[in-house]
């Protein structure tokens, strides 16, 4: 055959591995108390070409003694990952997947002939992990979440991130008893795109979708291969996140909508949707907007956007008592044509979008069961109990039940929340507030919470949460990562720990703060610096829209590419850094020295195996820390 030494050993050491699992589990049911046994006896093998991940072994449902095993080949500094398959000659089937890379017999001691065959297994190989998934081990296809609360956790690099996220959820759940996994999360029309977009995609718009350069469908199988190799059955919830409708337009509009339903198409597999059409919410139909329309104009839209029909039905629906938890809700005409102005639009597209997601998966044959989360997090004013009941109620009365529902709490992404009303150390709630409108936030606080910024959320996230329970719903909190000890605190008692809390952007900090901590004269120190330069020649030439000028900001500050302590919500660092940098990862390294001007997370994708390991303890840590301070 030609075998190298390399290869003659990881067949020696397959052939042990064959061994060691027939006999072990040969002739019984395969259960979690064997793959125990067989994972403290695969820590003694001493493997030096083979990583074993013992927790993904399986046996073939229709053929006994046929078993399954993800490992990895180590060549030459590298790893390459392989699905094995281990047969007793007489019992070996033909395979179920198309792409054989190896197979030989081995004759073990003392018993019959085996076949051993193994099949590209990384976390591109989405056939393969598919088969393995649907036909082999369906206990690894994710699941909808419905009541169980969770870390929700973006991964923007899913091979590093992916399987630290698994290892946070098994510490959790051993040393909390409850089952937090929701992962596999990005934006579906932001972070991520369709394969297509992603291919188009030169990079040299930061801010066009898909700037991690993941795709949709990518994600999802990168998932499931973390979840396989893992060993993690207990279940998870697999999210397309944001499908974002944009426009200034209807004909804008209606063209977004049909990227969005493209998206959806893609992403039949995943098990939770948020919708985002903040776009179409009529923001000075609210009081609070600097110009509210009066009375007569919101009753004039009333009249334009929904017909008597419509009008009716709203009539009919709302204007009684809602008793929740002890507090009685009751609209008033004026705000229910106030709210009804606002919300509408939004509403009926996310009916249409409900239904969009419901079809393509009965389509694809997929469950047509599913966690719906409309998002209003994205909407710019502060969301009111009133208003996600009104949000909510029409939902289910209209028979697209939200699972989720995530309100706008006033959260900046990655940034902490203010404890107090003015602070020389960090910021204050009144200048946390400048330029947002949330007007009624520092008054409120003042008037009402004794000038207590933490105590007037926590009554404010309780008042909503009891709205999501009320309609047997989870309250999602989003832009969560770089929040603080005290505020994950107050969120787990004011949910009484049903809640849905998300994070994206703080794993890939992570991944950079453990880059930017090389040696000067480190390749991945100076990739890095490389990275925080592009980004600010991006912004020099305006790219993030107004948030440009606050790269020069920053860097007249003294901050220079520093992204400040993650347990201080990064205040202290380049906050222009840690909102942008990430975009950067879908741009060219165009500046490199050596002439390599392949995408930066092509780069970073061929990270070194101690750099990998450090970047996952530290999201694992952080994501077990999360959980810590969010169960009540």
């Amino acid at each position: 055959m030609g075998f190298n030494l390399t290869e003659e050993s990881q067949e020696r050491e397959l052939e042990i591995l064959a061994e060691r699992i027939l006999e072990l589990c040969g002739g019984q049911r395969l259960s979690d108390e064997l793959r125990g046994r067989f994972a403290k006896e695969a820590g003694c093998l001493g493997f030096r070409s083979v990583r074993l991940y013992p927790g993904s072994l399986e046996e073939d449902p229709e053929h006994r003694s046929n078993y399954y095993i993800s490992v990895d080949l180590l060549e030459e500094g590298r790893a390459r990952p392989v699905l094995v398959h281990i047969a007793p000659g007489s019992k070996s089937v033909a395979s179920r997947f198309a792409a054989v890379a190896q197979s030989f017999p081995a004759r073990l001691a003392g018993q019959e002939e085996i076949w051993i065959r193994y099949f590209p297994f990384t976390s591109g190989d989405h056939a393969s992990i598919r088969t393995f998934a649907e036909q082999v081990a369906p206990v690894f296809l994710p699941r909808p979440q419905r009541a169980l609360p969770a870390v929700a956790v973006g991964n923007r690099h899913p091979e590093i991130s992916l399987p630290a996220a698994f290892d946070a959820f098994r510490a959790i759940k051993k040393r909390m008893d409850v089952n937090m996994a929701s992962t596999v999360q990005l934006s579906a029309t932001r972070e991520m795109t369709t394969d297509e977009a992603l291919a188009a995609r030169d990079g040299e718009i930061p801010t066009a979708a898909g700037h991690t350069r993941v795709s949709i469908r990518h994600l999802y199988h990168a998932g499931l291969w973390a979840a396989i190799r893992s060993g993690w059955r207990e279940g998870y919830t697999a999210e397309a996140d944001h499908f974002i409708v944009t426009g200034n337009s209807p004909e804008e509009i209606a063209r977004s909508v049909e990227t969005v339903k493209e998206a959806i198409r893609h992403a039949v597999g995943y098990t939770k949707f948020t919708t985002d059409t903040s776009r179409l919410i009529e923001l000075q139909a609210d009081p609070r907007h600097p110009q509210a329309w009066s009375d007569a104009v919101v009753a004039e839209k009333w009249s334009q956007i929904f017909s008597n029909e419509e009008r009716h039905w709203m009539l009919s629906e709302f204007p009684r008592a809602f008793a929740i938890e002890g507090c009685s809700h009751a609209f008033t005409r004026e705000e229910i044509t106030r709210l009804a102005v606002k919300f509408g639009e939004s509403l009926k597209l996310n009916e249409e979008l409900h239904d969009s997601i419901r079809a393509e998966k009965v389509r694809a044959g997929c469950s047509p069961e599913f966690d719906f989360e409309p998002s209003l997090d994205e909407a710019e004013t502060l969301t009111t109990a009133k208003e996600l009941l009104f949000y909510m109620h029409w939902l289910k009365a209209r028979g697209r039940p939200a699972q989720l529902v995530p309100p706008n709490l006033g959260f900046k992404k990655r940034q902490a929340y203010p404890e107090a009303m003015q602070s020389a150390g960090a910021i204050g709630l009144a200048d946390y507030c400048h330029h947002k409108m949330w007007d009624e936030l520092p008054r409120r606080t003042a008037e009402e919470f004794h000038s207590q910024p933490l105590a007037e959320l926590a009554a404010r996230i309780a008042e909503l949460a009891a709205v999501a329970r009320y309609f047997d719903g989870t309250l999602s909190i989003h832009s969560g990562s770089g929040k603080q000890a005290a505020v994950l605190e107050l969120i787990g008692q004011a949910t009484a720990g049903r809640v849905n809390y998300k994070i994206s952007g703080e794993l890939q900090l992570q991944l950079f703060d453990v880059l930017s901590e090389q040696p000067e004269d480190s390749p991945w120190k100076q990739l890095y610096a490389r990275m925080a330069e592009r980004t600010n020649q991006f912004a020099a030439a305006g790219a993030y829209g107004a948030e440009s000028e606050l790269a020069g900001h920053y860097l007249k500050m003294g901050r220079g590419n520093y992204l400040g302590k993650s347990e201080l919500g990064r205040v202290d660092g380049n906050l222009f850094l840690v909102f942008w940098l990430g975009n950067i990862v879908g741009s060219r390294d165009v500046d490199s020295p050596d002439g390599d001007c392949r995408f930066f997370k092509e780069k970073l994708d061929e990270l070194p195996e101690d750099l990998v390991q450090e970047v996952r303890r530290r999201n694992t840590r952080y994501i077990v820390w999360l959980a810590e301070h969010l169960r009540p």
